[in-house]
């Protein structure tokens, strides 16, 4: 796992402006119990449970939900302002305008408490959902957000499907962003009722906020049987149909299967996976908006697959037809693509960038086959799964595949991905805290339903499996709560790695360490053991998991009557300045938790190479501890309780609006021996016995706190000595050795160490200069690194040219050059026998042609005489294997050309 450097940052505790961009405004001390929950207008619903997501980012700028309105905010800004503050020795207070207004609000309207946030990918679009609807926000610019600070920001909004997403509707699990969108503004939003809708928004066209481009129901489409069939989700006031497995598919998360990366397996990007409450799992394949845009490696791989399946398919008759059926549609899709003349787009962002845009496809047809249930091939390990949110790994890209029949991959420019396995990793996360890894081998591809109504209808096919790995906890069952609602997060480094988070803490997860051994399992040919070498992989898979973060410490120290804290999803971000950053937010007390993460190895590696891209398949090391030489341990500052700064509710007894009507002349009256001025001291000592609890408790924390860190210090001091003694010894060994420091000027002990460090610098420096030297000149030279078929040319060169040179050698010696059975024999004796022998088969060959010259001319021309009809039979012959090879010539051409279109040339 990533080293952990440190923990929340000084800049994101009290009382730094970062600080206050999560803290609520509203005084709930005076606020009375019983109307608490009506601050946030959740008053008239149920109590929600469900994903959390109410911070969201954008680069370093990030949105935050605090009393259910959007915060605006740049961390970098926060770290950099706070340094200056201290370097300047400033205190920050309450009465320093600069410093509070740190932040900016969105004024957004927005009855129902919101629950999730999500930015598009192009950054323009801010989605906002509650528990039914959705609202749309036009972000403006970075630049924008630095105007004018203090006051509110008004951007312009949109209510998504007016009439689609409303309180009648069935509520909103996931919010997605399709990855093959053409300008990153396609918004896939899924229903508890297997509704998904796909909205291509354009911030010019008000009507594509209000109907959806594209739309499935889910169990509409499980019972479909063609193209015909009406599979839309039901309007407002629309009456349910019915189907048999309908009430069973309640949706409660979805996810891409990709993240649209060129190493990433070609179907992947636009595959869409669903998961249900009880754990069974459905497929979308392929889900595309009307525009989007494929990558680099996209097109080439999937007509690479097309053309030989369709070869495979002519020369097997055993095939079933269901799958011939599969194969032609693959293949009429990727040829009306192939047809296709990609228009261009043009991204005016820093700098214009020109991208290749395809229609969607109307042949086979706009819907697919709905793909699933997989089955669980988990035996007696899991009875019943309460999911709350998936998580899936895309396969990588199978180059061989890709360059089948074409030049080197290292020719083309294309570098085959060593790590990362072929199979789709699929993780649940349940509600109690479980993560549950399975494998898919045979993955997930283009399925689309027939254009008409088979005669008979369609036999149900078999379900894929999905194989149990390995199940993992990171709840204790007694810590859990009632809303209890784990979420996943993902790594900005490696997709085999992610995070998950829960009211408890946040823990990380990583596959590196048996990821790479499966793929190497996959990919072995011998089949011969493969079932006892893959049961011993899932015995000794050894999954990386730790917990990063410990949230709901503070529990104890909880108002009586207030529920827990309810922690929102982490989000996990790389920058030059805050460096490898991970934070999150409890709602309840909006409290801010973070920490500094140490750069993967692999990265580190990158980085000193001269690599800018750092999302790779697999960053992390196998083994963490690989780390040399640990300068300290990470430990969480002491964060005071929120009772020591938290408002009495003593006085909302003499509020007007909580006392009774009969009982509020009392409040004006002087105290007198009666039964309600005794109710009124049994409430006001009820109510300062549970406050002074809470201070009482926080005051034994902070002298647990202040023990613990008496024995934390003298752990330092220990380590300290440990390091001083070490260094004292290294001393004391460098005068041992020579004690020319004494003599000849030199320098001792510690200037000795440091001049050593530094020449090692100057020496890296050096050679780091020089290799930027050398690729300057390479890439003027338009050279490129030898493919390995050069490599060995060269090699065959060499030992030639050594041979002779061994010849020259040898000419002196009398003995005849023979090869010993069994040596080899050198390239020079080679060629004198073989050009021996030419010479001797030409002399035989011209005696033997001159002797049967004569014969030959004695021959009577009738016998060689060819008949008329077997003539033509033979031009005939020819002329058909002329139009065949002319044929094929037209097809590589016209294949040549398509692949220059998609950038493969």
């Amino acid at each position: 796992m990533p080293r952990i450097l440190s923990y929340t940052p000084s800049w994101l505790s009290r009382p730094s402006p970062g600080f206050d961009l999560f803290v609520s405004t509203k005084d709930s001390s005076n606020t009375p119990k019983n109307s608490r929950k009506q601050t946030d207008g959740t008053n008239k619903r149920e109590e929600y449970v469900g994903p959390r997501r109410t911070i969201a980012r954008r680069g370093t700028e990030v949105f935050v939900v605090v009393d259910n309105q959007i915060r605006w905010s740049d961390l970098s800004v926060f770290k950099d302002d706070w340094e200056s503050l201290r370097k300047k020795e400033s205190k920050p207070t309450q009465e320093n305008p600069e410093v509070r207004q740190s932040y900016r609000i969105l004024e957004i309207s927005v009855s129902e408490r919101i629950r999730q946030l999500s930015i598009s990918p192009n950054g323009q679009f801010l989605a906002i959902a509650t528990s039914h609807t959705i609202r749309v926000a036009i972000l403006p610019s970075s630049s924008a957000f630095e105007e004018n600070k203090g006051k509110p920001v008004k951007p312009k909004t949109h209510t998504l499907g007016p009439t689609t997403h409303v309180l009648s509707q069935p509520p909103v699990v996931s919010l997605l962003w399709h990855p093959c969108s053409a300008d990153g503004s396609c918004l896939v939003t899924v229903t508890a009722e297997a509704a998904i809708r796909l909205w291509e928004l354009d911030r010019t066209n008000r009507w594509s906020f209000n109907e959806p481009s594209f739309a499935l129901d889910l169990r509409k489409l499980q019972d479909a049987q063609s193209q015909e069939d009406i599979v839309t989700p039901r309007r407002v006031n629309e009456s349910k149909g019915f189907s048999a497995d309908g009430g069973d598919m309640e949706i409660v998360s979805a996810c891409f299967g990709g993240t649209g990366s060129p190493d990433e397996s070609a179907w992947s990007a636009m595959t869409l996976w669903t998961v249900t409450n009880e754990g069974d799992v459905y497929a979308i394949c392929p889900l595309l908006p009307s525009k989007w845009q494929p990558t680099s490696t996209q097109l080439p791989s999937l007509s690479a697959a097309a053309v030989t399946r369709t070869a495979t398919q002519v020369s097997d008759d055993a095939m079933p037809e269901e799958v011939k059926l599969s194969q032609k549609d693959q293949y009429d899709w990727l040829s009306e693509i192939d047809a296709q003349v990609p228009f261009l787009i043009t991204r005016e962002d820093d700098v214009a960038v020109n991208d290749a845009v395809y229609s969607r496809p109307k042949t086979p047809g706009p819907v697919p086959r709905l793909q699933g249930p997989f089955q669980l091939a988990a035996g007696s390990l899991i009875d019943f799964l309460d999911v709350s949110d998936i998580y899936v790994i895309a396969p990588k890209m199978d180059t061989e595949e890709l360059m089948l029949g074409e030049d080197d991959a290292s020719e083309q420019g294309l570098q085959e991905e060593t790590d990362g396995a072929s199979a789709t990793v699929i993780c649940f996360l349940t509600t109690d805290g479980r993560v549950y890894i399975f494998l898919d081998f045979e993955g997930v591809e283009g399925s689309w339903l027939p254009a008409k109504a088979p005669k008979q209808p369609l036999a149900a096919p078999e379900a894929p499996e999905l194989i149990l790995l390995e199940a993992l906890e990171t709840l204790d069952p007694a810590d859990a709560t009632d809303d209890e609602w784990p979420t996943f997060s993902r790594d900005p480094f490696s997709r085999y790695s992610f995070f998950t988070t829960h009211n408890q803490g946040v823990y990380f997860f990583s596959l590196s360490a048996w990821i790479t051994r499966l793929e190497e399992e996959l990919q072995n040919s011998n089949t011969a053991g493969t079932d006892f070498r893959l049961k011993v992989l899932r015995e000794t898979m050894g999954t990386l998991r730790e917990r990063i973060l410990h949230l709901g410490q503070d529990r104890f120290c909880n108002m009586e009557g207030e529920s827990s804290p309810s922690a929102t999803a982490c989000v996990a971000l790389y920058d030059s300045d805050l460096g490898y950053f991970l934070f999150t937010a409890t709602e309840n007390n909006n409290h801010p938790h973070a920490t500094s993460l140490d750069l993967p190895k692999s990265v580190l590696m990158k980085s000193e190479a001269g690599f800018d891209d750092y999302e790779t398949p697999y960053a992390y090391p196998e083994d963490a501890s690989s780390t040399l030489f640990t300068t300290h341990i990470a430990r969480s500052a002491y964060e005071p309780s929120s009772a020591f700064w938290k408002g009495s509710s003593l006085l909302s007894l003499t509020d007007d609006k909580t006392v009774p009507a009969h009982r509020r002349h009392t409040t004006q009256q002087e105290i007198r021996l009666s039964s309600t001025t005794l109710d009124v001291m049994t409430n006001a000592h009820r109510l300062i016995s549970g406050e002074t609890q809470v201070i009482r408790m926080a005051a034994a924390d902070l002298f647990n706190r202040c023990e613990r860190m008496m024995k934390e210090l003298e752990e330092q001091i220990t380590r300290v000595r440990e390091t001083l003694s070490l260094a004292e010894d290294l001393e004391q060994g460098d005068q041992d050795e020579n004690d020319y420091g004494d003599e000849g000027g030199g320098q001792k002990g510690n200037g000795r160490l440091e001049d050593r460090v530094q020449r090692a610098k100057d020496r890296q420096a050096n050679l780091a200069e020089r290799m930027k030297l050398l690729r300057r000149k390479v890439g003027k030279l338009g050279g490129r690194e030898l493919s390995d078929r050069e490599k060995e040319y060269i090699k065959e060169l060499e030992q030639l040219d050594r041979a002779l040179e061994k010849r020259e050698d040898d000419e002196d010696n009398a003995e005849s050059p023979r090869r010993k059975k069994g040596s080899a024999e050198p390239y020079w004796q080679r060629y004198d026998e073989v050009r021996s022998i030419s010479h001797e088969l030409v002399e035989k060959a011209k005696k033997m042609g001159a002797k049967r010259g004569d014969e030959q001319k004695k021959v009577e021309r009738d016998e060689w005489s060819i008949p008329n009809e077997v003539r033509k039979k033979k031009v005939e012959q020819v002329q058909e294997m002329l139009e065949r090879e002319s044929a094929l010539v037209d097809a590589v051409q016209g294949r040549l050309e398509r692949l220059r279109v998609g950038g493969i040339i």
